[in-house]
């Protein structure tokens, strides 16, 4: 019967089935088995907004706004040229009123300048420019932004040189302005920069630097994020840096009350005496007085550079219009 269907009807089915039957499927039947495993079907990023996970897959052509508690789910439809590997898409509140709405904001790589696009998911209005001025800067590390009280931040700097000052760049999605938040220090991109949010009130960053050995990795935290002009910045550990390699991408969790961080890691190290490389995936635990537990997850020949490690996700009742 199965064989008479459509493959996208097909997808569409097995894309409602709860993960842990999935497996048992997977086993059961070839046909089944084949588009699970396809890049159309895979996961590659997920992003959080008032406990909804907006995920893209691995093709970047199919993107769902899901609320794993309701089960509600809302496939957006992109029919533009404009969906390739680079692509970002981040999901945030609108508030109108006494109402409010979800917005979906689509990152276009551009080597010239940066291209943003903008549509609402509870209707079937096409994609559109913001309203404001796009900011004359350049995304870092695009894939890995965070949400918070209607605005998503990204690491930004001014140009593409090296010695080129990193600040944050935000975006509101209900003026549809884009805004810009000091980092804690004056911080090149020559630093890696990771974002988290600490109990949906702060932000706060991790910062490792790349331009010589010895230095210690910074974890931040900010004042409550109301008044962008008046944030400020305190720093609450400060650790050796691993140095496994080379560190592609980090993604951590802080409990500022409980005073511990926890921190996921991607590095890539080469192979003694050959030219392909080996992953790891490195998770380190930072408790008072700076006292770091570390957890080795051993080496891989395959790595996704493109997928966040770890984030914030608080379950809500929110319902997808």
């Amino acid at each position: 019967m199965m064989t008479m269907l459509p493959d996208n009807l097909v997808e569409e089915i097995l894309s409602r089935v709860p993960a842990t039957c999935l497996k048992r499927l997977r086993s059961t039947c070839k046909l089944w088995n084949d588009p699970v495993c396809s890049a159309q079907f895979r996961i590659s990023h997920v992003f959080h907004c008032d406990g909804l996970l907006l995920c893209t897959s691995e093709s970047y052509n199919r993107i769902v706004v899901w609320n794993p508690c309701t089960g509600q789910t809302k496939w957006i439809t992109d029919p533009s040229d404009r969906v390739m590997f680079w692509v970002t898409f981040t999901l945030g509140r609108c508030y109108q009123e006494n109402n409010y709405s979800y917005k979906l904001l689509r990152h276009v790589p551009c080597y010239e300048k940066l291209i943003f696009e903008i549509c609402e998911i509870n209707s079937d209005s096409c994609w559109r420019i913001p309203h404001d001025v796009t900011p004359d800067c350049l995304l870092q590390f695009a894939h890995y932004s965070v949400y918070l009280k209607g605005k998503t931040y990204w690491c930004a700097s001014d140009s593409k040189e090296f010695d080129a000052c990193m600040h944050l760049l935000s975006f509101d999605y209900t003026t549809e302005r884009f805004g810009r938040l000091c980092l804690p220090g004056p911080y090149c991109r020559l630093h890696t920069v990771s974002l988290s949010v600490v109990r949906e009130e702060k932000l706060s960053v991790l910062l490792r630097p790349h331009d010589r050995l010895g230095n210690e990795i910074e974890i931040w935290i900010s004042s409550p994020i109301d008044d962008p002009k008046a944030v400020s910045w305190s720093k609450i550990f400060a650790l050796d840096d691993p140095r496994l390699g080379y560190c592609t991408q980090t993604s951590f969790l802080v409990d500022d009350e409980k005073k511990i961080a926890t921190c996921l890691e991607r590095w890539i190290r080469s192979r003694d005496n050959a030219k392909a490389k080996l992953y790891y995936v490195l998770q380190y635990i930072v408790g008072e007085d700076n006292e770091v537990t570390l957890l080795d997850f051993g080496a891989s020949s395959n790595l996704h550079l493109h997928s966040q490690l770890l984030f914030n996700y608080v379950p809500s009742l929110v319902h997808i219009q």
